[in-house]
């Protein structure tokens, strides 16, 4: 009578484990889920707002272009950021737990309980690590974020500049969003436009 009661109560106990790592990987991607309400790029921000309120619509554009496609990669990187380093702790724990589960005495004292548990841990690991790895989110989440750099030292270039020549900046952002693109899909080096070939072609002579 007793040994179905013990064993009741070590699933019991095996499933309130269970709800509580469930709890924590929720609570874990709330909070890279709320990085989208983190400060970021403000001061750039703040310094191009007098630009795109202006009179100048050139410069307003240009202004404007930069600072949307800046906030965009940004929340990209910051979303991609969010998943990848989710996943890859929340993969790291389950497999620690995997391990642990295995050596409880007190909470869990049936053996088949355990094996049972720590395969589950041990599966959910790999799966993540797998979504992780299969997604390419580490590279889609470097992509933005080096490609929110280049839009933020572009801006800085324009704002030294005093808006000067505004649309030739546009000529910069182009490739930026184009080489972002390429990195996330693991393309080849971008093809140079017309302008850029009878440049080059130019030099050359």
């Amino acid at each position: 009578m007793n040994e179905p009661a013990a064993t009741s109560s070590s699933v019991a106990r095996a499933l309130v484990g269970l709800l509580i790592v469930v709890v924590l990987i929720a609570a874990g991607w709330w909070l890279f889920q709320d990085r989208d309400n983190w400060p970021r790029g403000e001061a750039l921000g703040e310094a191009l707002r007098p630009i795109v309120e202006g009179k100048n619509p050139d410069q307003a554009l240009v202004a404007r272009v930069i600072w949307d496609n800046y906030l965009e990669t940004r929340a990209n990187a910051a979303r991609w950021s969010g998943v990848y380093w989710g996943l890859t702790f929340a993969a790291a724990v389950l497999s620690a737990l995997a391990a642990l589960v295995l050596k409880l005495e007190t909470f869990v004292h049936s053996e088949g309980a355990k094996k049972d548990l720590a395969a589950l841990l041990s599966v959910a690991a790999a799966l993540m690590i797998t979504i992780s790895t299969s997604g390419d989110f580490q590279r889609k989440w470097q992509a933005n974020r080096i490609a929110a750099a280049e839009l933020e030292r572009t801006g800085y270039e324009f704002l030294e500049k005093d808006g000067a020549d505004a649309r030739s900046y546009l000529a910069a952002v182009g490739p930026i969003l184009l080489r972002r693109h390429l990195a996330i899909v693991g393309g080849s080096e971008p093809r140079k436009s017309p302008q850029e070939a009878a440049k080059a072609s130019a030099a050359g002579k």
